[in-house]
């Protein structure tokens, strides 16, 4: 055999070799898996990355080579006496409360002012913001109510989530809603609910419950109208690519935090707008309270 077949042999084998490699990669990428064939110095590298800005990985990495599209949405509408209708419900039977005043006003924030209208129920205020986000809290707690609800340790976890999970039932703009997860604060569990659209979670539209004991004491709402997907579709990120984006941004703590929570679903901050679309997302949650939202296609942080 001359040089020139011989070259042009070994060239063939190293193609195919290269080929059987990462068709290899590709699948073990689509599984969602840290260690595969030819993967182990990247998996040492992940670790020791996670270590060095103190995160645990608690849970298994999801599946990741799927393709979807942009979700297309439109911001919720409603009429301010619907909201003060249902929402009411939930506290104590004040929609039987008139409203006693309402004013116009405007917050200063990071990006300039934004409109808001802040109605006043009894204790009790709503205000409902330019961009959609609706929000109740006390403006005055009496004794009583702190006696009544002093005694939330009591009650536990499971029968509060149960209790507000009864409490929004009957409220028509809550059906696409399903519970999410609970947070910890000085003053008792915030509980968390998200929308659903088509089996992906619509992180995006989220209902905040903050609970005293089984009584709701305050609530933030964000809702949207999906109207479909985009057509184009592509391909997500793995989800260790998302990690390694994640672990670029955190600033790592004292004590180790771990990760609870990995999961794809679509997420946007809140826009005043007619329609946009929103991107996938890799949300990732830790367990001192922080949420991460990594853009699947981009792989940027969203959040």
């Amino acid at each position: 055999m001359d040089l020139s077949k011989a070259k042009t042999v070994l060239i063939i084998t190293f193609l195919f070799l290269n080929i059987f490699l990462l068709y290899q990669i590709m699948e073990d990428e689509g599984r969602g898996r840290l260690g595969s064939f030819g993967r182990n110095e990247e998996l040492s590298r992940l670790e020791i990355a996670l270590h060095e800005v103190n995160l645990s990985l608690d849970v298994p990495l999801p599946k990741g080579g799927m393709q979807v599209a942009h979700l297309v949405v439109e911001p919720f509408q409603f009429q301010v006496e619907d909201i003060i209708g249902e929402l009411w419900k939930l506290f104590g039977g004040l929609n039987n409360v008139g409203i006693s005043a309402v004013e116009e006003a405007f917050g200063e924030e990071e990006d300039g002012e934004r409109g808001f209208t802040k109605y006043t129920l009894g204790k009790y205020e709503m205000i409902v913001r330019k961009e959609g986000p609706v929000s109740i809290k006390t403006t005055g707690e009496s004794d009583s109510h702190y006696r009544n609800n002093n005694n939330s340790n009591k009650n536990s976890m499971e029968g509060i989530v149960q209790s507000a999970q009864e409490s929004i039932q009957g409220i028509s703009f809550l059906s696409s809603f399903i519970y999410d997860y609970t947070q910890k604060s000085q003053k008792g569990p915030v509980l968390n609910f998200r929308q659903e659209y088509d089996g992906f979670p619509l992180y995006a539209g989220y209902f905040q419950l903050f609970m005293r004991g089984l009584e709701p004491e305050g609530c933030y709402l964000y809702c949207l109208e999906p109207v479909g997907f985009a057509e184009q579709k592509r391909e997500v990120i793995p989800p260790t690519t998302a990690l390694l984006r994640l672990i670029d941004a955190y600033k790592g703590g004292a004590l180790e935090t771990g990760i609870i929570d990995f999961s794809l679903g679509y997420y946007s901050q809140e826009y005043d707008a007619e329609r946009w679309e929103i991107p996938p997302v890799w949300r990732i949650r830790l367990d001192n309270g922080e949420v991460y939202y990594i853009n699947a296609f981009t792989g940027n942080l969203e959040r």
